[in-house]
């Protein structure tokens, strides 16, 4: 599925534009006629749109609105409210665009579906059930919740990044300032009598320095390539495909579906939401089409008659221990709180492998830029010594 962008009229004479998930571009047509909408146009973009949205002002705006809700404020002047107290541009563009959907017909579900730029995905199945059973106030509560989650992980992970980060930069400026100013002056010593080495690493340098203005420009290319792309949601996706094959990470993937699953299904089933019906809800929530399409599987298996956890096990969704807490679960007609032990279990287990991996990161990448940069200075004092006639 894609993203569509769109703009036209309601049948109110109101202008409405903003994006939505379809199969094709005239399957996007048809949801707009459903909704009374006369498109203008129906563009295609990206199959998926990252957020680009502070988090933590979402997160408080998400708060705010449920807090109005319950206070009994009509919806339209709840988020009327809460645009009017948000700083960041495109967050209040994407309140006041919402703002705009609902007071020309649409439903919140509907309204957050079309500003993906500021809304998580997941968001859209779990305010359409709070609208469905009058439980707007709690819902928003629980997709600030997982928001906050999501937000607390980013940060945890940002903070570890930090100093390999930094560190990586400023080798990178070292290496440049090697190769384009010190390096090249030691050419009168790469002649004849000089090692293969400190001939090679001199002629690099000199064919860096005199290139310059080729690579330089080519690496301000791919810089300017990479925020478009990360901008259209494309490198994301990239991203998360090629992680999604690596080895140490695609098992850290995986614990993350789950907690996302298993989170999700308690909250819904806790709000006294249709098993069958939270697993609906809960398979549209996650990202990765492979899960998906399994628990899809699932979903017709226990249209069938099977039970949550026979289902899961016969399409092979989750891993055996996931499966046999469901179903103990559900024997013990204790599903959230099966649920929930799976959720803390699994965040457990993502938080130590990613604490493991970044602690792997800091000693990789000072031993690899200590290598590099030992290794020239060995060749340059080298060279230094043999012009002098000292023994090394």
């Amino acid at each position: 599925m894609n993203y569509y962008h769109y703009a036209g009229h309601r049948s109110n004479g109101l202008s409405i534009q903003g994006w939505l998930l379809a199969e094709d571009r005239d399957a996007a047509v048809a949801i707009l006629r459903e909704r009374q909408v006369d498109p203008l146009y129906v563009k295609q973009a990206a199959s998926q749109i990252p957020l680009k949205v502070p988090m933590e002002e979402l997160l408080a705006s998400l708060r705010e609105l449920a807090s109005l809700r319950g206070s009994g404020m009509a919806l339209d002047k709840s988020i009327e409210a809460v645009a009017n107290t948000i700083e960041h541009k495109l967050l209040k563009q994407a309140w006041n665009q919402a703002l705009q959907s609902i007071r020309s017909g649409l439903t919140l579900s509907e309204a957050l579906a079309s500003a993906p730029y500021a809304f998580p995905r997941y968001a859209v199945p779990m305010v359409k059930l709070g609208e469905a059973n009058g439980e707007l106030k709690s819902v928003l509560h629980s997709v600030a919740d997982r928001l906050e989650e999501e937000l607390s992980l980013s940060n945890e992970i940002k903070s570890a990044l930090t100093y390999p980060v930094f560190l990586l930069v400023i080798s990178v400026l070292v290496l440049l300032f090697l190769f384009l100013v010190i390096i090249p002056k030691f050419g009168a010593m790469a002649g004849a009598n000089s090692s293969g080495a400190m001939y090679a690493l001199v002629s690099l340098a000199n064919l860096l320095k005199s290139t310059f203005w080729l690579w330089g420009s080519l690496l301000a290319i791919a810089l300017v390539s990479l925020v478009y792309y990360a901008k259209q949601g494309t490198l994301q996706m990239l991203l998360w495909k090629i992680l999604q094959n690596t080895p140490g990470i695609k098992k850290l993937l995986e614990a993350w579906e789950v907690v996302q699953f298993s989170g999700g299904m308690r909250r819904l089933l806790t709000q006294k939401v249709a098993i069958l019906e939270a697993l609906t809800l809960s398979t549209e929530t996650l990202g990765r089409e492979e899960i998906k399409r399994q628990l899809k599987l699932a979903e017709g298996s226990m249209r069938r008659g099977k039970s949550l956890a026979q289902s899961l096990e016969e399409h092979k969704a989750f891993p055996a221990m996931v499966i046999q807490m469901i179903a103990v679960g559900e024997s013990a007609a204790s599903l959230p709180e099966s649920l929930e032990e799976i959720c803390k279990l699994y965040e457990r287990r993502l938080r130590e492998g990613i604490r493991r991996i970044l602690s792997l990161l800091e000693p990789a990448v000072i031993v690899t830029l200590g290598i590099v940069v030992g290794g020239i200075m060995v060749v340059l004092l080298s060279g230094i010594m043999s012009m002098n006639d000292l023994p090394i």
